[in-house]
């Protein structure tokens, strides 16, 4: 289903940003910033505080409530994050 959430999301996570735009994460979160998106950006990296210029977590248990999360991550780590997503963070 198609809702407001999804086309205009007030909050998005990249989940496996990256200072590298050469990264999957990276290329997402710099699409997002050069594109214009002008709601809150949140990134989720374990071994930065901070990818281009966005606040990042070390885990996306850490993250404040978001609307829409983008996962940037290898297969097998998605279902677990997406648990966790669904039950704690209202994606």
């Amino acid at each position: 289903m198609i809702t407001d959430q999804l086309l205009r999301p007030a909050s998005i996570v990249v989940v496996g940003a990256s200072n590298n735009v050469h990264k999957p994460g990276g290329a997402i979160l710099r699409n997002l910033i050069n594109g214009g998106y002008t709601g809150e950006l949140r990134a989720v990296n374990p071994k930065e505080t901070e990818v281009q210029g966005v606040t990042a977590y070390a885990d996306v248990k850490d993250i404040p409530e978001t609307e829409l999360a983008i996962l940037a991550i290898p297969a097998q780590l998605c279902p677990d994050t997406v648990e966790v997503l669904a039950a704690e963070k209202q994606v």
